[in-house]
């Protein structure tokens, strides 16, 4: 590490340290669970951590008060998803934490589904050092600088403050359609003394190895420490070509704003992900029922968070379709497919490679969300929602900044988006292609 990388490193932690080291006690948690995942100390600790989320459950929230005393194991609770906690929200809450201090995560995921939940410190603690751990193990460090794309649009975006201290530099993948952006992301990189790491969407990447490509470029110098790539599904292609241009292997993660890191690709060009059982419990459930299925065979992914206190999310269904196995004694997933997502173009006939769908985080208002392209330059939104629209304009004139602004752009108002019959919903569709 370069010395201002390593004053960072070592600041963090002993600010941690002097506040009572809780950032380096869960790190040290997750290490020893994931890395000993048949121990029985592991085992315990997670069966001990189980039942205290769900005693605690039971016994502040009004949604579950009625399971105290009455339940024997998790699959006494009911499997509930984002609109079973958005309507009825208030019923989640746990009254003990009402009044503490809370941190507000506002998400549509890939969904269309706009989202909100509240954290409790000691989760978002949790959070911290998951990402710690599971950076570490793709290669990142505390005070690397980390280039991070995403849509920022969709999400609350970094102050200049933090942007310092966290030594982040956020790239809006939008803007990565200019290709004077990936020239100077390429420049950064070359010119560059830090430690240079790289976290955000699969489709951003590959965007950045087809520019490459195209120039005939050579290997780039001050190669990266560490790419993990998020939210979409990440093909051979983008893993071998950043491999061939920065001497670096791309992991996947798999993770949702709401909750955290669920698992991870170790490195070693591994196609399985690593469950994170340290922060989370996992089940795979039939696609027709509540009932689990064996291992090797494909389900919903449902989730527990073992450390939300605030909003108790106990078999959460994240909308995922995945398959759970054992590697090594380790618990994996052999497969996680998201929402089935066409790709849409603008009216200029360029292909949009993100998700426009994540917008919506800004529309809290709106239960679901489908953007469908009829034809060139002809797009039509499914909106669920409960009452009037007053937004309608604001949402219009943010969609055609992405799709044009000379985009015919029509709204339909609905009850429901239904799912596929694989349990997906389909949240961007280009009936171009599809008829």
């Amino acid at each position: 590490m370069k010395v201002f990388e390593l004053l960072r490193n070592k600041a963090f932690w002993i600010v941690d340290a002097l506040k009572g080291g809780k950032k380096k006690k869960h790190y040290n948690e997750i290490k020893f669970i994931i890395e000993n995942p048949t121990s029985q100390k592991a085992i315990d600790h997670k069966k001990h951590t189980l039942q205290k989320l769900l005693e605690h459950a039971v016994s502040s929230t009004e949604n579950y008060k009625t399971l105290d005393n009455n339940f024997t194991s998790i699959e006494d609770f009911p499997v509930v998803n984002k609109n079973t906690i958005r309507d009825d929200f208030e019923n989640f809450e746990s009254k003990k934490f009402i009044d503490q201090p809370k941190f507000t995560f506002s998400t549509s995921g890939s969904t269309g589904t706009p989202f909100k939940v509240h954290q409790n410190a000691n989760k978002r603690l949790r959070n911290m050092a998951d990402t710690i751990f599971f950076s570490e193990r793709a290669g990142f460090s505390i005070g690397n600088k980390l280039t991070y794309f995403r849509l920022w649009n969709a999400f609350e975006k970094k102050s200049i403050v933090a942007k310092i201290l966290q030594n982040i530099n956020p790239i809006d993948v939008f803007e990565l359609e200019n290709d004077s952006v990936k020239e100077d992301v390429i420049k950064e990189i070359s010119r560059s003394k830090a430690s240079n790491s790289w976290l955000g969407y699969a489709s951003a990447y590959e965007s950045i190895c087809k520019y490459l490509d195209d120039h005939k470029s050579k290997p780039i110098p001050n190669k990266l420490k560490s790419v993990i790539a998020m939210s979409e599904r990440l093909n051979d292609y983008t893993k071998e070509t950043i491999l061939k241009y920065f001497d670096c292997e791309v992991v996947s993660r798999y993770s949702n704003v709401e909750n955290g890191i669920l698992a991870q690709q170790p490195l070693g060009n591994k196609k399985y992900f690593e469950i994170n059982e340290a922060s989370y419990f996992v089940e795979i459930l039939a696609l027709d029922s509540n009932k689990r299925v064996e291992e090797g065979q494909p389900g919903r992914i449902v989730i527990t968070d073992l450390y939300n206190y605030c909003i108790p999310m106990i078999r959460y269904d994240t909308g995922d379709i995945g398959i759970k196995d054992t590697i090594n004694n380790m618990p994996v997933f052999t497969q996680v497919s998201g929402r089935k997502i066409d790709v849409i173009y603008n009216t200029k006939g360029e292909i949009i490679t993100i998700n426009l769908v994540l917008l919506v985080n800004n529309y809290p208002e709106l239960k679901q969300c489908q953007l469908i392209q009829k034809a060139t330059g002809k797009y039509h939104f499914k909106l669920n929602l409960e009452g009037e629209f007053t937004r309608e304009d604001e949402f219009l004139n943010e969609f055609k900044v992405y799709l044009g602004e000379d985009a015919n752009i029509t709204l339909e108002y609905v009850d429901e988006i239904p799912l596929l019959a694989s349990g997906k919903r389909r949240v961007m569709v280009n009936e171009m292609i599809n008829s």
